[in-house]
């Protein structure tokens, strides 16, 4: 088995990076950060807190209308 490594520079690798993000659809964008949350909400068991969250959201959206 050949193994092989490539070297990047983080300078070079954050350019990369941002010009990715950038050339995405703001909807695109949306999505990664919902499954991202999603994401954390199951990995650390937030579940009960962040229906609690959504709880006063809703109370506080209703009395701003």
């Amino acid at each position: 088995m050949i193994k092989e490594a490539k070297i990047t520079y983080r300078v070079k690798s954050e350019e990369d990076e941002v010009r990715f993000w950038n050339n995405k659809s703001f909807e695109e964008k949306l999505s990664t950060i919902q499954i991202l949350r999603e994401q954390y909400i199951a990995l650390f068991n937030k579940e009960a807190e962040y229906a609690e969250s959504r709880k006063r959201l809703r109370r506080v959206y209703r009395v701003l209308k």
